[in-house]
């Protein structure tokens, strides 16, 4: 007989997530103290993320060999979750509300890059630190992290690792999880401290060097100025920051593959190819759009086109440009890049390329066996048939990720949003994509909106960045039952 859920085994878990959180959150402590801010809301926070963690890790010991599927799904969900509550401290005693701090929290650790404050530019630095430093934690995952710096879990660990990252295939590097998950965050930090640098060589002062390095490899996109990272733009920075999107948005386990194997496993991989192709068509068409209607000159508008294309579809979120004055054919363009994300197993958001890959095979398929009724035709994917199990739950995920657009979009418009801004809100949280338009500019925070709307908006980041699967399972009734 099954045995039913241990909350050990799921707390234990989650307490040592929040002592790896209590350890990082020393940076910006450093940062404060260095800046002569506030020390008090990190220390503070510190102090709390210790306790909680101790008594979670501690004193709630798992005792099982292994854990189950359900439990799995649970230490995932509920470990973003508490992530989100525990990173809320230091805004809260800085003088956000509860609700919130939660907010920029989870807009945060889910590198959603959608913020609730104003006049960023007046916040202390440190806190703008941590807030960029969240959606650096949750880019990779605060679960994958977990994977890389503790021992023993590799059996258990599968399950998480599957959870963790995105898209329908799991893209192991090493037979034990533990390392090939050492492998991408050592390629993460290697990437960011690259990034750090160039800018800083293309003379960012370094704290902003570092943020921006941070916010654009975990495709986050806050920046520590209202103008988002308009006031650091010229041609060499915009081409450095669109080709680290890209790097971002791009599977990162098969870059390593291509770094340690040879180019051709990138240039052959087919989710990789349709990313590419994607970015500079559709590039290429808005920058044709904005010199027809905007009557900018060529050069603008496809700096402006590529930066923003690449921004949407990898979930990045920065803006140089305010595109709510563009034509209607122009926001089209945009909002169709918001429905993409980026590849699968990269920190890009969205549904990524490799699910609509295999959905529209499988919608060639169908219209094949109309006329060929008893032919057997797998859906390949890479050269490889695909298991039909990963076909049908490829249909299943999209089918529930457009409902739950269909459904907060509702909702929103219930709360008496518009219906652009309604959408857009919906598919910039959903996606974790962060700037939206509409009511407001993409440069605008969200402070003005309702409350409920804000609640909605705090739901789709949790199960836009968990892809939907893992949150729902929680609110079901089968899910607890022994």
């Amino acid at each position: 007989m099954a045995r039913g859920i241990s909350f050990k085994n799921i707390f234990s878990i989650v307490g040592r997530i929040l002592l790896l959180l209590a350890l990082v959150q020393i940076v910006p402590l450093g940062i404060a103290f260095y800046y002569n801010e506030s020390i008090w809301p990190f220390l503070i926070s510190i102090l709390i993320s210790v306790f909680f963690g101790l008594i979670f890790g501690y004193y709630t010991k798992d005792n099982e060999s292994e854990w189950t599927v359900r439990e799995s799904y649970a230490i995932v969900a509920l470990s973003w979750l508490f992530s989100a509550v525990f990173c809320a401290i230091p805004f809260l005693l800085s003088g956000l509300s509860p609700f919130d701090a939660f907010f920029e929290a989870m807009s945060g650790v889910t590198t959603t890059g959608a913020t609730i404050l104003t006049e960023i530019d007046a916040w202390p630095k440190s806190l703008l630190f941590w807030r960029s430093l969240t959606q650096w934690l949750g880019g990779l995952g605060v679960v994958a992290l977990f994977l890389a710096v503790i021992p023993k879990v590799n059996m258990r660990g599968r399950q998480l690792y599957k959870m963790e990252f995105s898209g329908p295939t799991e893209d192991k590097i090493r037979p034990k999880i533990s390392s090939t998950a050492k492998i991408l965050w050592n390629f993460y930090i290697g990437a960011t401290i690259l990034l750090a640098i160039i800018l800083f060589v293309l003379e960012f002062p370094v704290y902003d060097a570092v943020i921006f390095a941070l916010t654009t490899m975990s495709s986050g996109g806050f920046a520590p100025y209202d103008a988002s990272i308009l006031p650091f733009m010229n041609f060499k920075t915009e081409i450095v920051i669109i080709i680290f999107m890209l790097i971002a948005g791009t599977n990162f386990a098969l870059i390593y593959k291509a770094a340690t194997k040879g180019i051709r496993h990138l240039t052959k991989d087919e989710e990789f190819r349709t990313y590419i192709f994607f970015f500079l068509i559709v590039s290429a068409l808005l920058t044709i759009i904005l010199v027809r209607d905007m009557g900018y000159s060529l050069t603008l508008a496809a700096r402006y086109a590529f930066f923003q294309i690449s921004s949407i579809i990898t979930t990045t979120g920065f803006v140089i440009v305010d595109y709510n004055v563009w034509s209607d054919a122009a926001k089209i363009l945009l909002l169709l890049a918001m429905f993409t994300g980026g590849c699968s197993g990269s920190t890009a958001g969205g549904p990524t390329f490799v699910r609509w890959i295999i959905l529209l095979r499988h919608a060639r398929r169908d219209i094949f066996k109309f006329l060929h009724p008893n032919a057997v035709k797998p859906i390949k994917f890479n050269g490889r048939s695909l298991n039909e199990e990963v076909v049908n739950s490829t249909i299943s995920f999209m089918i529930l990720y457009f409902l739950a657009f269909v459904i907060s979009t509702v909702l929103l418009g219930i709360l008496e949003l518009d219906l652009i801004t309604a959408a857009t809100t919906s598919i910039g949280t959903l996606g974790n994509i962060g700037p939206i338009f509409g009511m407001n500019s993409p440069f605008d925070s969200f402070a003005d909106f309702p409350v409920l709307a804000r609640v909605i908006m705090v739901a789709n980041m949790w199960i836009g960045r968990l892809e939907i699967y893992t949150v729902i399972l929680l609110f079901t009734r089968e899910f607890w039952k022994r």
